[in-house]
């Protein structure tokens, strides 16, 4: 594994305990080092025994509870394994937050600035519950 900056790649005792679901899904992507060793959703569920949507959501939670750098495309899931994949990894998952909240802004008909600011305090608020 390379070294890339704010990447920890293993635990370090502060992380949310994983359910056996996740844990089935983290093995099988463990064995998908790097974009060309992808593997679809469908071949997960029959892999695991998880349904398709629940192995979404516990990839998106694999990624946000437990800050594992899942990468993902048309190719299907993977674990990063290179600094190039590590950046598309990352940029992809900063350009969906920013149009997530550029969307929201144009929704409520404010700024991108105060949809941020409202995020950010929500956020402290579920941290300190």
């Amino acid at each position: 594994m390379i070294d890339y900056p704010g990447y920890r790649p293993q635990a370090t005792g502060d992380e949310p305990f994983m359910t056996e679901d996740e844990t089935a899904v983290w093995a099988v992507l463990c064995m998908c080092r790097g974009r060309s060793m992808a593997i679809l959703g469908p071949e997960i569920e029959a892999l695991t025994g998880i349904g398709y949507k629940r192995v979404q959501k516990i990839i998106n939670d694999l990624r946000c509870h437990h800050a594992k750098l899942i990468g993902s495309g048309t190719c299907g899931y993977y674990i990063p394994q290179t600094a190039e994949e590590m950046d598309a990894v990352i940029r992809y998952i900063g350009d969906r937050a920013i149009m997530a909240l550029y969307t929201l802004s144009r929704i409520k008909r404010t700024s991108i600035e105060t949809v941020f600011g409202q995020a950010v305090m929500e956020f402290k608020r579920g941290e300190a519950a």
